[in-house]
This record gives structure tokens, C-alpha cells and sequence, in this order.
């Protein structure tokens, strides 16, 4: 090998070369799969976000993220999983509307990040007004393959139930001529209480109408089931279910049972029913919150109709007058008892006319006074 100095161009004496060799082994791993939760290939109970509650009126929550594991790529010996690197929980409001609600991704309530070391965090979500939050947990292994679940979580402290009385609480089975106080009939008791009972932020706020999907979160990793779900929750502004019980007369209430179909804000049972006999239904609705409201409502018994007895005419002193030659009606009086056993008598329409002609000539209706404190001496 000759050398130049370029300093002077000078050709330096020939020396010899010995050529040299280096290697150097250099290994990279290839993973492209994203973390999974043991949940997904059944080999765990728990969730992969677990909420200590959903529904809450503390603000104060621990969520859990334990069972996740970097699986070990297709092909690919157990050393080669890159482990999970970090956790991060992200908290964003959920936004009501009259169709599907959507989340808010473009502000964080809350964002915390934790190495692969932790698995619990505790969340301070406290709100002056009911909110709900989507939580969204990003797990993120070695190679920056991530996969993300969440969780929906309400928080109210404030809210409760309210009544409508422009709205029907009342028996649909009893008579309207009645104020639907007196069923007339011995078939179902039957009652409604359609939009009378109500949550009045849940009236405004129709935050369980169903979740905008996330393209980025499949379905084992969505909130699928359980309380508030991404599909959404029947409700009727904000109450999930209603209890009923009844009584007869005195008696105790019944068991509560809980109503079927409860949109329908109606139920109906069958009683052995008999004239004379009281019944008090009891309601009892409760919102998603857990808030609960008691109202009743009475019904009475009376399927017979009213009596009418005694009728006669009364002149000069003699009663049972049926048959008699005056003319002068004026000086005759008609006499009759009339009663209900159950409900009263509330009025009497009388007629009088020809009965051979079939003619009216005079027709009243008379009301009912009620007398009080009376004393009979015999």
C-alpha cells in the first residue's frame, strides 16, 4: 500500500497490508400483536377494566386493569413478546342527544399513565351536575402495539324523582264517570301511570340512548353488557323499573313484585274481587341512580246495581195508591225508597208520563244530600 501526503504530494515507501475481517450478530424482534386481556381466550373471570362501580353518587373510583399479557408472536419462541410497557386511562364526558350519543375524544377529563407495574388507579370525578364519562384504557407493549377497551361510568349525587300531575296515575279498569274511583266490574284491576313519574334531568339529558361505536375497541374489549352499556339503557326518563304491591282493605301489602314491560308504565292483576271490598295499589319507581318515590292509589268494589223499593202514591194519608180516580196530581206525592249497600246512591232521574202513549210530560234529575248526626227514637 502506498500512501500520499497531500500536504506535499509526497508518494510515501510502499508498506504492506494485512487484511482484517469483523462480524458483528445483530437480532431484532418482529411483533405486531397487540396486547390481549386472559378474558378473550377464557382463561380468566375477571374484566379487562373493571369499575368498582358504574353507577355512583361518590365521585371517588378504583378501576383495575389486571390479566393482560403481550402474547407471543405466531411462529415465534416465548422470548420473543415484547411485554407490556405502560397503561393509560383516559376520562372523557359522554355528550346527550336525541339519537346516539357520542364521546367527547377531543378534551380528557383525565388522562394518567403508569408502567406495566401497576394495575389499579384510583379517579377523582367529581361534578356539581350528573355526568357520564367514558373511560378508555390504552395498553401499550414494548413495540408500541396497543389495544384499547372501555368502560362507562355514571356519576349523580343530585338528582331524584318527580311527579306530574298533569300526567294519569289511576285506574284504567274502574269507571271514568267515577273519577276512575269505583270499578264496576270483577274482572283485572288494572292501572297506569303513563309519563307520570320522571327524573327530571333524564327528561332533558338522554344520556342512555346508546354510545357512538369505536372502530378502534372490538367487541370483547367494548362495554357489551352490564350496567350502561354501549347499546343503551330502557328507561323512562331515567327510572329502569317500577315495584308494585296492593292491600285489601286493612290488611297488610302484598309482596312487592316488579312490573314486566315496564315501559308500558301500566299493570294489571287479578283479584278475587267482591262488592264492597277496598284495594290500595302502591307504586314505586326507581331511576337509574337507585333514587325511589311511593304514591297509592284506592279503588273500590261495586258491581251491583242500586235498589229501588217501596214506590207509591201518597194522598190524604194513604200510601200503596196505585190505582185512583183524581185528576189533581198536585195533591198526590210518589214515594220510593232507593239504596247502594257499597258505593251510595249518588242522584235519581225520575220520568212521569203516559204509559199507554208512551208521552212524557215531566222529568227531573234529583241529588242526594247526606244526612248527618241523625238520631232515631222509636
Amino acid at each position: 500500500m502506498k500512501a500520499e501526503d497531500r500536504r506535499t504530494n509526497t508518494i510515501l515507501p510502499a508498506v504492506p497490508y494485512t487484511k482484517t475481517i469483523s462480524k458483528r450478530q445483530i437480532c431484532y424482534r418482529y411483533d405486531e400483536i397487540s396486547p390481549e386481556h386472559c378474558s378473550v381466550n377464557l382463561t380468566c373471570l375477571s374484566e379487562p377494566l373493571h369499575l368498582d362501580h358504574r353507577i355512583s353518587r361518590n365521585p371517588i373510583h378504583t378501576v383495575t386493569f389486571t390479566g393482560w399479557s403481550d402474547p407471543v408472536p405466531s411462529g415465534g419462541a416465548s422470548v420473543t413478546a415484547s411485554q407490556i410497557e405502560s397503561y393509560e386511562i383516559r376520562v372523557n364526558e359522554v355528550s346527550p342527544s336525541k339519537g346516539i350519543n357520542k364521546v367527547d375524544y377531543t378534551t380528557n377529563f383525565l388522562s394518567i399513565k403508569v408502567n406495566h407495574t401497576i394495575t389499579d388507579i384510583t379517579l377523582n370525578l367529581t361534578s356539581d351536575t350528573p355526568r357520564l364519562y367514558c373511560l378508555t384504557l390504552e395498553v401499550k407493549d414494548v413495540a408500541d402495539n396497543v389495544r384499547q377497551c372501555r368502560r362507562f361510568i355514571l356519576m349523580d349525587a343530585t338528582t331524584f324523582i318527580e311527579t306530574n300531575p298533569d300526567q294519569p296515575f289511576q285506574f284504567t279498569s274502574a269507571s271514568p264517570d267515577t273519577g276512575f274511583s269505583w270499578q264496576t266490574h270483577h274482572n283485572n284491576i288494572c292501572l297506569t301511570w303513563k309519563e307520570y313519574f320522571f327524573n327530571k334531568f333524564y327528561l332533558y339529558n338522554e344520556l342512555f340512548n346508546g354510545v357512538e361505536a369505536n372502530t378502534l375497541i372490538s367487541e370483547n374489549y367494548e362495554q357489551i353488557s352490564g350496567e350502561i352499556p354501549v347499546s343503551g339503557t330502557p328507561n323512562v326518563h331515567g327510572i329502569v323499573k317500577y315495584m308494585v304491591s296492593w292491600k285489601l282493605n286493612d290488611g297488610p301489602f302484598s309482596q312487592e313484585i316488579e312490573v314486566p314491560d315496564f315501559l308500558n308504565q301500566t299493570y294489571c292483576q287479578l283479584l278475587p274481587l267482591t262488592d264492597g271490598e277496598t284495594y290500595i295499589f302502591n307504586v314505586r319507581p326507581f331511576d337509574i341512580v337507585g333514587n325511589t318515590h311511593n304514591e297509592s292509589r284506592t279503588v273500590f268494589i261495586d258491581q251491583s246495581v242500586p235498589q229501588i223499593t217501596e214506590i207509591w202514591l201518597e194522598k190524604d194519608g194513604y200510601d200503596q195508591l196505585f190505582v185512583h180516580d183524581s185528576t189533581d196530581l198536585s195533591k198526590m206525592q210518589m214515594t220510593f225508597d232507593a239504596f247502594d249497600a257499597h258505593s251510595g246512591i249518588l242522584k235519581i232521574h225520575w220520568r212521569f208520563g203516559i204509559a199507554d202513549t208512551s208521552t212524557e210530560l215531566i222529568s227531573e234529575h234529583l241529588s242526594v244530600v247526606k244526612s248527618q248526626n241523625v238520631s232515631i227514637s222509636c
